[in-house]
């Protein structure tokens, strides 16, 4: 008889009730964790394993359909794994040389977390990371068109939106505080940092015409209008740098901080690791043989 005809899943009956109150009275001489409610040949689920993991004020409705779509996946992982353990072959089962190398694995990268927690250096500074952009200039060319720019979405509807139209066309200090004012009024949404650059391709997501612009015509101080059905749309280029040119500076300060941040893990880890290396040689802990 295979595992297959061999497999007894039992359920018992008003699981809620006994979910819900049976490990509760404490006439009960059988505790929770006794009350089988699944099995599958020798292998058992018990019901305090499911009410440790039973949500909390779920309703009786809620809590049995959690229960039982629980029993069904526990029951299709037991199988499964039943039938691997017939059909591997004794070298495949044995796991023991695995489960020592993930368990040296998992130990050393915690410790490797822990000292670079303790000991690592995490100050950079904006000359060590302009240092290593004037350096490395070759490796940020720009992939994609990067922009800054002026940018407001408000509903079409909106009382003051002639006002804010000639608001946006404005370089006036007022002005842009003016502006500022009614986008937090009205806008949904609203950009107005001249010192970001922000991805392209990001702002054609948000504004679905700008799709139709050819990019020839996206230059310094070009400004758009668009409307749709609910929505108006204002965009200024404040500035454009191409793709295949030289990204910016400041585009890329967060990518080479982490950059140098993970270069200077690897060489602390590495100087601990040979550290640790040469005491066990010269503590005779290490013997290499020919």
């Amino acid at each position: 008889m295979n595992l297959q005809s061999k497999i007894n899943i039992t359920l018992i009956t008003g699981i809620f009730l006994i979910l819900g109150f049976a490990c509760q009275k404490p006439s009960k001489q059988t505790d929770c964790h006794e009350k089988i409610i699944a099995k599958v040949n020798n292998n058992k689920l018990y019901a305090d394993e499911l009410t440790q993991i039973l949500p909390k004020g779920l309703g009786k409705k809620d809590s049995i359909a959690f229960t039982q779509n629980f029993i069904e996946k526990w029951a299709n992982n037991e199988v499964f794994y039943q039938q691997a353990v017939n059909y591997l072959s004794e070298e495949e089962l044995d796991i023991n040389k695995e489960l020592e190398q993930y368990k040296k694995e998992l130990l050393s990268y915690k410790f490797q977390a822990k000292l670079i927690n303790e000991k690592l250096d995490t100050n950079i500074t904006d000359a060590q990371i302009e240092e290593y952009y004037n350096t490395n200039s070759r490796n940020f060319i720009l992939k994609n068109n990067i922009v800054k720019v002026l940018y407001v979405k408000t509903p079409i509807n909106i009382p003051n939106l002639e006002k804010l139209k000639k608001l946006c066309y404005s370089s006036n200090a007022k002005d842009l505080e003016q502006l500022k004012s009614l986008c937090l009024q009205y806008a949904n949404n609203y950009f107005m940092n001249d010192n970001t650059w922000l991805m392209f391709d990001d702002l054609k997501k948000e504004i679905n015409q700008l799709k139709e612009v050819p990019e020839y015509n996206i230059q310094n101080g070009k400004t758009f209008e668009f409307t749709d059905a609910k929505s108006f749309y204002f965009l200024k280029i404040i500035d454009v740098k191409s793709k295949n040119s030289l990204s910016p500076l400041n585009f890329e300060k967060t990518n080479i901080k982490n950059m140098l941040m993970n270069q200077r893990k690897q060489k602390l880890i590495n100087t601990i690791k040979k550290d640790f290396l040469d005491k066990a040689k010269t503590n005779k802990e290490l013997e290499i043989y020919n």
